[in-house]
């Protein structure tokens, strides 16, 4: 397995900006000199989630998690370093060293990687050469697709034979067993081998939204083939509920317009694109889940629901409708005329015509829902118009913003002519029947949470380290900002005993030995290589909520003077450090003096330590150990 070169690693993180790819899956508000926004790594209301652009760091103060731009990307994508390194890479366009077979010491996921991208090469490349793949060719031709879309979506052709995938694969040394945990063979039933699971189907590649081969969709040449898709089946790496596709190829064109365009195929999505319609995505052959439209809102604020017209396209837009509320979205639905799917009226039409169909045929969830109940004559009795109604008011009580809720509960009144005051105290009821479900449930996850700690036999057992105080972070923080200057200036005047015990003391150790050494990398810290608590805490005191103070434009890495402004920080923390872990020692010889006594065992010996710690304690209120080892 080749080895990513640590230049070529601190090349890649130079040149990534954080904000961006953060941005892509959280959104980021500037204050101060950081930026903030809900944690994507656990559940909450108010942000606590910082990145630092200067340091190139991230840190959640909810949940502690952080770390740098690989880590996030590690983190979110499930993907070793060494993968994040890649992937990142590819987005600034630093060419890194040809990737061989993954070693002994490869994740099982970095494996299924290799396989999947060995299989999205082989089927591209037959496509491209294989004389039977011509019935491939002309399918693409007929349907109107460029060589230009066939590349850039990766569009392959999966040979008509048995074992041609996995015969090819396991010479170039891709494991069966890895081709199996992909998905792209099956064990045979009488457990004699395995078999390729795509034979003579048109591939599609599905990418994660950072580019990464996840998983196929295989479609049919011969029309009697059944059935007409085969799909990847749910992986280590893939999970359908959670990709859609062409999101890697969308994201910018649906950042930029803000706007998403949701279609049912991957040839819709081929099309919509190589027509110059770029915002659009489809749900890979599953019904629209939570997770799928958590993506979308990375990007998107409106979400178009473009369906076929046949019932399943209208119970699909029914029940995406919900979901899309419930992000913060704003959904709409745009119905295409009969027997036309998005592929066929753009080809026919041109892109500025679908466009402007959807901007001239798009409805709000209100009016789609009682226009698509009046065809269904739903709207025929009583009974039927109040369900109809409640559907209505159960989706705006899903919008959490109030003047969102407000707006469409207005729009409704409207459109049911109700007044409005006899519609919100409908809606305020089914919001607080929400929220009395959330507690109900939190109430019991609380419990049971608690009942589990009391039980475990180390409950009551005391805590083998503690967390770092204020003072001792801000010591960290100048070291690891300064550099071997301030690691030198404190640890003259510092004992790493002085440090609390656990990922502080360590941190600390971490920073004298790589001063010791010469080799002193802010970001080393920061990598997945370092032992999670070290880490956490690196990025922690690393991503500063303060302002910089004036003098930090000033400031230079590793240079031999240092700031007067962070002396002046670093002693007032030394102080408070040292005479805070002096009072402690203080209190526990003076509760010695107090057992011995009432034992009537002789306490001189640990009055004259106490006596050693008072005087110490009038040397550490004086600043006298703040001139160092040569004063």
């Amino acid at each position: 397995m080749s080895i990513i070169p640590e230049s070529s690693i601190e090349e890649v993180r130079s040149l990534v900006d954080i904000i961006d790819v953060v941005g892509e899956y959280v959104q980021l508000k500037k204050r101060s000199s950081n930026f903030v926004g809900l944690c994507p790594f656990h559940s909450e209301k108010t942000p606590s989630f910082n990145v630092n652009p200067r340091l190139g760091i991230f840190k959640c103060f909810g949940c502690g998690e952080g770390g740098d731009v690989f880590s996030f990307v590690s983190r979110m994508e499930s993907l070793s370093f060494p993968e994040a390194v890649r992937v990142l890479s590819d987005r600034v366009g630093v060419v890194l060293p040809e990737e061989e077979i993954p070693g002994d010491g490869a994740s099982e996921s970095e494996s299924i990687y290799h396989a999947l991208r060995y299989a999205a090469r082989f089927f591209h490349d037959r496509l491209a050469k294989d004389p039977a793949a011509q019935s491939a060719r002309d399918y693409l031709q007929k349907r109107g697709f460029t060589k230009e879309s066939v590349k850039k979506f990766g569009i392959g052709y999966a040979p008509d034979d048995w074992d041609l995938l996995l015969k090819d694969a396991t010479e170039h040394h891709v494991g069966e067993e890895f081709l199996e945990k992909a998905g792209l063979v099956i064990e045979r039933k009488d457990e004699s081998g395995y078999y390729d699971r795509y034979r003579h189907r048109l591939i599609f590649p599905i990418f994660s939204h950072v580019g990464k081969v996840v998983g196929f969709g295989g479609r049919i040449l011969r029309e009697d083939d059944q059935p007409k898709y085969i799909n990847s089946p749910e992986t280590k790496v893939y999970s359908k509920g959670k990709i859609l596709y062409g999101l890697y190829h969308s994201k910018n064109a649906i950042r930029g317009k803000e706007e998403a365009i949701l279609v049912e195929g991957y040839t819709d999505v081929v099309s919509l694109h190589q027509a110059g319609v770029q915002h659009v995505v489809a749900s890979s052959g599953t019904a629209l889940t939570k997770d799928q439209i958590g993506a979308i809102s990375r990007y998107a604020k409106v979400v178009i629901l473009l369906y076929d017209s046949d019932s399943a396209g209208l119970r699909a837009a029914l029940r995406g409708i919900d979901l899309i509320l419930e992000e913060g979205l704003i959904p709409y639905a745009v119905r295409l005329p009969d027997g036309e799917d998005p592929d066929s009226y753009v080809q026919k039409n041109g892109a500025a015509a679908f466009e402007a169909y959807l901007r001239d045929h798009r409805q709000n969830f209100i009016q789609f829902v009682l226009t698509n109940a009046k065809a269904a004559g739903r709207m025929a009795s009583p009974e039927g118009i109040a369900t109809v109604q409640r559907t209505i008011l159960q989706s705006i009580a899903r919008i959490a913003d109030p003047l969102n809720r407000e707006a469409y509960l207005r729009s409704a009144a409207t459109s049911l002519d109700l007044p409005d005051n006899d519609l919100r105290p409908i809606v305020d009821g089914y919001i607080r029947g929400e929220k009395n479900s959330y507690r109900k449930n939190a109430a019991a996850k609380s419990e049971s949470a608690s009942v589990s700690s009391m039980s475990d036999p180390a409950f009551d057992e005391p805590a083998l380290t503690a967390q770092p105080i204020p003072a001792e972070k801000k010591l960290l923080r100048l070291m690891l900002e300064d550099g071997p200057s301030m690691i030198e200036w404190i640890m003259t005047r510092m004992a790493l005993t002085d440090f609390t015990f656990g990922p502080s003391r360590d941190l600390a150790s971490e920073l004298v030995e790589q001063y010791s050494e010469n080799r002193f990398i802010r970001t080393s810290f920061l990598s997945p290589n370092t032992p999670e608590p070290i880490r956490l805490l690196a990025s922690e005191v690393m991503t500063n909520t303060e302002e910089p103070s004036d003098n930090w434009g000033k400031k230079l890495i590793n240079v031999p003077r240092l700031d007067e402004d962070a002396i002046k920080s670093a002693k007032s923390s030394m102080k408070f450090l040292k005479r805070y872990r002096l009072d402690q020692q203080i209190e526990r010889v003076r509760l010695q003096v107090m057992k011995a006594q009432e034992s009537g065992v002789d306490p001189r010996e640990l009055q004259v330590k106490l006596n050693k710690l008072y005087q110490f304690g009038k040397q550490i209120d004086s600043g006298s150990f703040l001139l160092g080892p040569a004063q």
